[in-house]
């Protein structure tokens, strides 16, 4: 499967998706549902049979990918560690490119795509997952921050898989809102399992 391919989901809540360059970018609108943690196992202990690896690098997420990953039994084995990057100068700091910033945004596919590509590189891994975007009010420090707006990517080796997500967060609590951008995170990896994507190791024709 080269970059170019398009991946199409299926999940509970309508999407939309669209086009960016080379890489189909799916946004999920609201769903009142929560991910079970039978399922968020099975997606991790797919990762842990195939010795297939990740890291994460979180900003409005907070860590919490990176804790989903590790509530299923075994995960050490695949998981090595993540970034939390809640300011610009800590991503920065760890690894991403200032001019990806300055230029796009923070808040942008291109920023969560470096992210993920700083984590990869920093920890190694198979997939590595980028995540920013905005959860409760509006970011007085970034200009380009929009309430319920979210943009994340899943690296796997080399190809690039990007996400933006639009949530209504009317009501929300901030914890409530990192929920649903974690499942919607966890969703897109399980996805991108199932199809096999080829470049991964151990995932495909195994």
């Amino acid at each position: 499967m080269s970059a170019k391919t398009k991946v199409s989901m299926k999940t509970k809540q309508d999407t939309h998706a669209c086009m960016i360059g080379e890489r189909r970018i799916v946004i999920y609108c609201e769903r009142n549902i929560s991910m079970e943690q039978s399922k968020l196992n099975r997606i991790i202990e797919k990762l842990i049979e195939s010795h297939t690896t990740i890291s994460t690098m979180e900003s409005c997420t907070s860590g919490l990918i990176a804790s989903m990953i590790t509530d299923t039994e075994g995960a050490s084995a695949i998981f090595p560690g993540g970034f939390v990057t809640y300011l610009n100068e800590t991503k920065i700091l760890v690894g991403v490119n200032a001019q990806v910033i300055r230029k796009y945004g923070v808040y942008s596919k291109e920023c969560a795509e470096a992210m993920a590509k700083t984590a990869q590189e920093k920890l190694g891994t198979d997939i590595a997952i980028g995540i920013t975007g905005t959860t409760g009010n509006i970011d007085p420090n970034n200009a380009d921050s929009v309430q319920g707006q979210a943009f994340y990517c899943i690296r796997m080796k080399n190809q690039t898989y990007s996400y933006e997500i639009r949530e209504d967060v009317t009501g929300k609590s901030r914890h409530e809102i990192k929920q649903r951008y974690a499942e919607r995170v966890f969703e897109a990896l399980e996805s991108l399992i199932d199809h096999r994507v080829e470049s991964v190791a151990g995932i495909a024709g195994a």
